[in-house]
């Protein structure tokens, strides 16, 4: 599986439509579990970086369109999205910086820090029902040269399922079982479009 420039490009405007289209439903999630503004906060922050993305066109490599999706998302989407998608997109700028297009275990590295980077910025790991429980089993996947969209399927399957234990969905306890974690399908909405050049 290879990324280039321009795949990673069209893929995130095509992820920043697939946001828009599942922003209500990202809101009712977020009122059933949480505080109720995760649709309208990455509905701001990726129209914000589709905006940016078709506005200046080609870039010249993977780290320089990494550094400006990141920096876009940490200045637009508020609560706490916002610093964790932003460091995802940060962590990828550092590894892909100076190339048009990465495969193999370099793009696993690469999608690795940024996992890594989420789950020290929100103090989380694996299991604990946030968006960790998407980006950990894409990344392993991606490692393997597996299956990204099943992985993605069943990951999103098994955070339903979990009691939520990290975060403000903690607070409702039980009440999260059986329900997404609304910061669970945004990733999900993202990684989809990205497996989705990935293989090709």
């Amino acid at each position: 599986m290879k990324l280039t420039t321009e795949q990673l490009r069209s893929a995130l405007i095509k992820a920043a439509e697939q946001i828009e289209q599942h922003k209500d439903e990202l809101t009712d999630l977020d009122r059933e579990i949480g505080d109720g503004d995760h649709g309208i906060n990455m509905s701001r922050g990726f129209q914000a970086v589709q905006k940016t993305l078709e506005e200046h066109g080609e870039y010249e490599d993977l780290g320089a369109l990494s550094k400006e999706v990141g920096m876009t998302l940490i200045k637009t989407v508020g609560g706490a999205s916002g610093p964790l998608y932003g460091t995802a997109f940060v962590k990828f700028a550092g590894a892909f910086k100076g190339k048009t297009e990465i495969e193999g275990t370099e793009l696993a590295d690469a999608f690795h820090e940024a996992t890594e980077g989420i789950k020290s910025r929100g103090k989380s790991e694996f299991g604990q029902k946030t968006m960790v429980d998407i980006w950990t089993p894409f990344q392993e996947a991606l490692s393997q040269e597996g299956d990204l969209k099943a992985a993605i399927d069943q990951a999103l399957a098994d955070t339903k399922a979990r009691v939520a234990t990290k975060g403000r969905a903690s607070y409702f306890g039980e009440a999260t079982e059986g329900v997404q974690d609304p910061g669970s399908l945004s990733s999900a909405l993202l990684l989809s479009e990205i497996a989705e050049v990935l293989h090709g």
